[in-house]
């Protein structure tokens, strides 16, 4: 059942001093309206906020409503109920917009997002609550605040449905968004994104008589696994408004961005796979982030390419639509210049200030923390777990990596010898819920049934054997 989209009236815009405000002006008979009290406490700026904060909520658009038959009926037909389990709550989706860090500013910019709510008989919280990084996207107006999408789907069946509050940012650049490009890979504004997200969905929860439990779960997968990797460091780090990182679950992600990159030049002319997209994404964002990487972008890629790159992602093609367009070019080495190839090389040169600013190997993680991925991926190079698990150990952490390929459970989707349709379904399509069924039965279950406040049953043991599961989502490469 889909409900009709609605938006909270400007009371639930309030939070903190201004709402306990309104109810004592009420109280006092004064008769005070929330715009009022909102013009008050905001000043008389153009958008009525003169001095917006950080991780402050700014609308919430009710979206869906996902009863626990229609997500057990989904999860049936696309295959993904063997790793998710049957719903045990209803879901309610909404947007989320919020406020986080300009990249290049002091001033937050407004950002939307996903907010997965269960719900329903037995379900009445504390929850816990998971911040979500997704995947690496290109297309602007996608957002996860949409039933259909089949990332939202995963999130709902794997996580909501559970009794897990989500939040999933869509990323600056994306949906709500209007900002002109979106920083990829720049590990400052995805912790921030995903850290605001987390204490924006937690002010208006609460605000709206919802139950969370102390403590944010964090999970992402590819690139997302790089921004919440990210977004733990800060938060372990600085501490931002009291979020403390309960567990974290980082799959698939490109933790090392310097090594990688470097790595690829071995691999030249093909690079790896979708390396084209990955390279101009990244190479594009950091240039328009810290300015110090190249003059023009014919310093770094070939001729026609080179023309409106800075623009082209993300926009209104696909990855397979940007190379049969020829937008993009198949082989890594018919886009990238000896320019780059050499700044690539030079220690310190901005390229490689860029990559090493955006390395998350050089900190050491608190909270249970988990690694996960195929050691096949063909997109995101397997040994970049391992070498943040070898980094995080030097420093006296201990970080366990799965190895998907190695669970029993999992064994009949990863024959000997993988097809080209398996090769290029691997990292999109058949890890990422592999991944997410370890993080939350072997990360974020015990860690909940530990609490003290919430007695849970224990985690869904693996299933012996898995039927092949559908793809969940075919995103460019994750």
């Amino acid at each position: 059942m889909v409900s009709r989209p609605s938006r909270r009236p400007i009371l639930s815009l309030l939070h903190g001093p201004a709402r306990r405000l309104l109810r004592l002006l009420r109280f006092a008979g004064l008769g005070c309206t929330a715009g009022a009290v909102l013009a008050l406490v905001t000043g008389c700026g153009s958008d009525g906020d003169v001095n917006p904060a950080r991780g402050e909520a700014v609308e919430v658009t009710e979206v869906a409503s996902l009863a626990k038959a229609t997500i057990d009926q989904r999860t049936t037909a696309s295959g993904l109920q063997p790793l998710s389990g049957t719903a045990r709550c209803d879901v309610s989706l909404r947007q989320l917009a919020y406020r986080t860090k300009d990249p290049r500013g002091d001033q937050p910019i407004v950002v939307s997002a996903a907010l997965l709510v269960p719900g329903g008989a037995g379900c009445t919280g504390p929850f816990p609550l998971v911040a979500y990084g997704k995947g690496t996207d290109v297309l602007r107006d996608r957002t996860l605040a949409n039933p259909d999408d089949p990332e939202t789907l995963l999130l709902a069946a794997m996580f909501a449905a559970q009794g897990y509050a989500v939040v999933a940012p869509d990323y600056i650049g994306f949906a709500r968004s209007d900002y002109s490009y979106h920083p990829y890979l720049e590990a400052d504004s995805e912790a921030a994104t995903i850290l605001d997200a987390a204490s924006a969905a937690r002010a208006a929860l609460q605000d709206r008589g919802v139950r969370l439990r102390s403590g944010v779960f964090l999970a992402g997968y590819s690139q997302g696994g790089h921004a919440t990797l990210a977004a733990q460091r800060v938060a372990e780090r600085d501490r931002p408004r009291d979020l403390t990182v309960a567990a974290a679950g980082h799959s698939s992600g490109p933790y090392d961005p310097g090594g990688t990159f470097l790595a690829s030049l071995s691999l030249l002319p093909a690079g790896s796979a979708a390396s084209t997209l990955f390279v101009p994404y990244a190479l594009t964002g950091y240039q328009q982030t810290y300015g110090n990487l190249y003059a023009t972008p014919a310093d770094y890629f070939k001729p026609p390419y080179d023309s409106g790159i800075e623009d082209l992602l993300p926009g209104t093609l696909t990855f397979d639509q940007l190379l049969a367009s020829g937008r993009l070019p198949p082989l890594l080495g018919d886009l990238i210049t000896p320019r780059l190839i050499a700044d690539l090389q030079t220690p310190g040169s901005g390229l490689r200030q860029a990559l090493e600013r955006n390395t998350l190997l050089g900190w050491t993680p608190q909270a249970p923390t988990l690694l996960c991925g195929g050691g096949r991926d063909p997109v995101v190079d397997f040994r970049n777990a391992l070498q943040a698990q070898a980094a995080f150990q030097a420093r006296g952490a201990s970080v366990p990596v799965v190895d998907v390929e190695k669970v029993p459970a999992f064994a009949p989707q990863f024959p000997a010898s993988l097809s080209p349709p398996q090769l290029a379904a691997y990292h999109g399509s058949t890890v990422p819920p592999l991944c997410l069924k370890v993080v939350r039965d072997q990360l974020f279950e015990p860690a909940r049934a530990a609490r003290p406040d919430e007695p849970v049953p224990p985690p869904e043991p693996l299933p012996t054997v898995l039927k092949e599961t559908r793809p969940w989502v075919s995103p460019p490469g994750g």
